[in-house]
């Protein structure tokens, strides 16, 4: 059982910008990921935008565990280790970093959950740590 002094003393992981990607023609941001570290694994965070048209100004958001070289994000295992707060808080700092960051080519931001159980999870956690203003462009699919 969660206790409420248990939530309240969970802590942000530190982390930091990774790499981010233009376009060569336009010189549009394409992407930005940013990693993070917990007792147990590594993260990635990624913003993606080349599936839009540049002038959309939106950005899918993807986390899971940081792949090994030539390995694709893994969005679909659980983390397991029982820190389901620090991680979302974590991941939540992130999205407030990156739109800090690139604010001006950002105007939507949408997460889409590999299963209903993460979707639960993610509307529920995210609006309670996402700073309100930014929380008004991120859908939650």
């Amino acid at each position: 059982m969660i206790k409420l002094v248990d939530l309240l003393t969970e802590s942000l992981f530190p982390f930091h910008e990774d790499d981010a990607t233009y376009d060569e023609m336009d010189d549009s941001l394409l992407a930005v990921d940013y990693v993070f570290d917990t007792p147990d694994s590594s993260y990635k965070v990624s913003f993606y935008s080349g599936e839009y048209d540049a002038e959309d100004k939106t950005f899918d958001i993807s986390f899971g565990e940081k792949p090994q070289v030539h390995h694709k994000l893994d969005t679909f295992k659980m983390t397991g280790e029982g820190k389901v707060y620090s991680i979302v808080q974590t991941i939540c700092k992130i999205i407030e970093e990156f739109v800090s960051e690139y604010g001006d080519d950002v105007e939507k931001l949408a997460i889409d959950p590999t299963s209903d159980k993460r979707g639960r999870v993610y509307k529920e956690l995210i609006p309670k740590y996402l700073d309100p203003a930014i929380m008004k462009i991120v859908t939650i699919k």
